[in-house]
Protein backbone atom coordinates (compact mmCIF):
# COMPACT_ATOMS: atom_id res chain seq x y z
CA UNK A 1 0.00 0.00 0.00
CA UNK A 2 1.42 3.34 -0.92
CA UNK A 3 0.80 6.54 0.90
CA UNK A 4 0.13 9.80 -0.83
CA UNK A 5 2.14 12.86 -0.02
CA UNK A 6 0.49 16.12 0.92
CA UNK A 7 1.57 17.53 -2.42
CA UNK A 8 -0.20 14.77 -4.34
CA UNK A 9 -3.39 15.19 -2.29
CA UNK A 10 -3.24 18.96 -2.77
CA UNK A 11 -2.81 18.56 -6.52
CA UNK A 12 -5.74 16.15 -6.65
CA UNK A 13 -7.97 18.60 -4.76
CA UNK A 14 -6.84 21.44 -7.04
CA UNK A 15 -7.58 19.38 -10.14
CA UNK A 16 -11.06 18.51 -8.87
CA UNK A 17 -11.75 22.18 -8.10
CA UNK A 18 -10.57 23.31 -11.53
CA UNK A 19 -12.85 20.80 -13.22
CA UNK A 20 -15.92 21.28 -11.00
CA UNK A 21 -15.73 25.02 -10.26
CA UNK A 22 -17.05 26.18 -13.66
CA UNK A 23 -20.09 23.91 -13.30
CA UNK A 24 -20.77 25.14 -9.79
CA UNK A 25 -20.48 28.76 -10.91
CA UNK A 26 -22.82 28.29 -13.85
CA UNK A 27 -25.42 26.55 -11.73
CA UNK A 28 -25.08 28.99 -8.85
CA UNK A 29 -24.90 32.23 -10.80
CA UNK A 30 -27.11 31.50 -13.78
CA UNK A 31 -30.53 32.94 -13.25
CA UNK A 32 -33.48 31.72 -15.26
CA UNK A 33 -35.42 34.47 -16.98
CA UNK A 34 -38.95 34.60 -15.67
CA UNK A 35 -41.79 33.85 -18.02
CA UNK A 36 -44.43 36.59 -18.08
CA UNK A 37 -46.68 38.18 -20.67
CA UNK A 38 -45.56 41.39 -22.35
CA UNK A 39 -48.19 43.40 -24.19
CA UNK A 40 -47.55 45.40 -27.33
CA UNK A 41 -44.39 45.36 -29.39
CA UNK A 42 -41.46 46.14 -27.08
CA UNK A 43 -38.85 46.28 -29.86
CA UNK A 44 -40.90 48.68 -31.98
CA UNK A 45 -41.74 50.86 -28.96
CA UNK A 46 -38.09 50.97 -27.80
CA UNK A 47 -36.91 51.84 -31.33
CA UNK A 48 -39.31 54.78 -31.52
CA UNK A 49 -38.27 56.14 -28.11
CA UNK A 50 -34.53 55.88 -28.88
CA UNK A 51 -34.83 57.48 -32.32
CA UNK A 52 -34.00 54.35 -34.29
CA UNK A 53 -35.88 54.08 -37.59
CA UNK A 54 -38.04 51.03 -38.24
CA UNK A 55 -37.35 50.50 -41.96
CA UNK A 56 -39.67 47.50 -42.26
CA UNK A 57 -41.64 45.03 -40.19
CA UNK A 58 -43.29 41.75 -41.12
CA UNK A 59 -44.99 38.92 -39.28
CA UNK A 60 -43.01 35.73 -38.83
CA UNK A 61 -43.29 32.41 -37.01
CA UNK A 62 -40.25 30.32 -36.18
CA UNK A 63 -40.50 26.61 -36.90
CA UNK A 64 -40.18 25.58 -33.25
CA UNK A 65 -42.54 23.79 -30.87
CA UNK A 66 -44.60 26.30 -28.90
CA UNK A 67 -43.81 29.29 -31.12
CA UNK A 68 -46.92 31.44 -31.50
CA UNK A 69 -45.67 34.18 -33.81
CA UNK A 70 -43.61 37.30 -33.82
CA UNK A 71 -42.16 40.08 -35.95
CA UNK A 72 -39.04 40.66 -37.99
CA UNK A 73 -37.81 44.25 -37.95
CA UNK A 74 -35.20 45.99 -40.06
CA UNK A 75 -33.85 48.85 -37.94
CA UNK A 76 -31.57 51.69 -39.01
CA UNK A 77 -29.87 54.29 -36.86
CA UNK A 78 -28.77 57.83 -37.72
CA UNK A 79 -25.25 56.60 -38.56
CA UNK A 80 -26.68 54.30 -41.25
CA UNK A 81 -26.10 51.04 -39.41
CA UNK A 82 -28.76 48.43 -40.13
CA UNK A 83 -29.71 45.39 -38.08
CA UNK A 84 -32.34 42.71 -38.31
CA UNK A 85 -34.28 42.00 -35.12
CA UNK A 86 -36.59 38.98 -34.97
CA UNK A 87 -38.97 38.37 -32.10
CA UNK A 88 -40.93 35.24 -31.31
CA UNK A 89 -43.51 34.62 -28.62
CA UNK A 90 -43.85 31.21 -26.96
CA UNK A 91 -46.85 29.57 -25.33
CA UNK A 92 -44.95 28.45 -22.21
CA UNK A 93 -41.70 28.85 -20.32
CA UNK A 94 -40.82 25.26 -21.20
CA UNK A 95 -41.10 25.80 -24.97
CA UNK A 96 -39.24 29.14 -24.77
CA UNK A 97 -36.43 27.60 -22.70
CA UNK A 98 -36.23 24.58 -25.04
CA UNK A 99 -35.67 27.00 -27.94
CA UNK A 100 -32.87 28.72 -26.00
CA UNK A 101 -31.23 25.36 -25.18
CA UNK A 102 -31.48 24.32 -28.83
CA UNK A 103 -29.87 27.59 -29.93
CA UNK A 104 -27.05 27.29 -27.38
CA UNK A 105 -26.37 23.65 -28.32
CA UNK A 106 -25.30 24.64 -31.83
CA UNK A 107 -21.65 25.61 -32.33
CA UNK A 108 -21.08 28.88 -34.20
CA UNK A 109 -20.59 28.21 -37.90
CA UNK A 110 -22.31 24.82 -37.80
CA UNK A 111 -25.98 25.68 -37.86
CA UNK A 112 -25.83 28.44 -35.24
CA UNK A 113 -26.21 31.86 -36.79
CA UNK A 114 -23.98 34.64 -35.50
CA UNK A 115 -26.19 36.96 -33.52
CA UNK A 116 -27.44 37.73 -30.05
CA UNK A 117 -30.40 35.97 -28.44
CA UNK A 118 -32.21 37.83 -25.65
CA UNK A 119 -35.08 36.59 -23.46
CA UNK A 120 -37.87 39.10 -22.72
CA UNK A 121 -40.78 37.53 -20.87
CA UNK A 122 -42.55 35.18 -23.27
CA UNK A 123 -40.43 36.46 -26.19
CA UNK A 124 -37.09 35.54 -27.66
CA UNK A 125 -35.41 38.42 -29.47
CA UNK A 126 -32.66 37.65 -31.97
CA UNK A 127 -30.42 40.47 -33.23
CA UNK A 128 -28.04 40.22 -36.19
CA UNK A 129 -25.22 41.34 -35.99
CA UNK A 130 -24.65 40.77 -32.30
CA UNK A 131 -22.15 43.57 -31.74
CA UNK A 132 -24.26 46.40 -33.18
CA UNK A 133 -24.54 49.85 -31.68
CA UNK A 134 -28.29 49.64 -32.25
CA UNK A 135 -28.52 46.75 -29.77
CA UNK A 136 -26.51 48.76 -27.24
CA UNK A 137 -28.96 51.64 -27.68
CA UNK A 138 -32.10 49.48 -27.52
CA UNK A 139 -31.10 47.30 -24.56
CA UNK A 140 -31.60 49.87 -21.76
CA UNK A 141 -35.00 50.89 -23.15
CA UNK A 142 -36.11 47.27 -23.51
CA UNK A 143 -35.14 46.57 -19.90
CA UNK A 144 -37.37 49.43 -18.76
CA UNK A 145 -40.34 48.20 -20.76
CA UNK A 146 -40.33 44.53 -19.87
CA UNK A 147 -39.83 44.32 -16.13
CA UNK A 148 -42.43 41.96 -14.58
Amino acid sequence: MSTYSRLEIGLLILLIMVVLLPFVLVLGIAEASPYYQITGEPVNDAAIVTGITVASVKDSTWNLPGATGGKTYVLTDKAGETVIVSTQSFDSAASRDAAVRSYNAQPVGRGKPVGSLVVLGQHLVYVTPANSDILKTLAPELKKRVSP
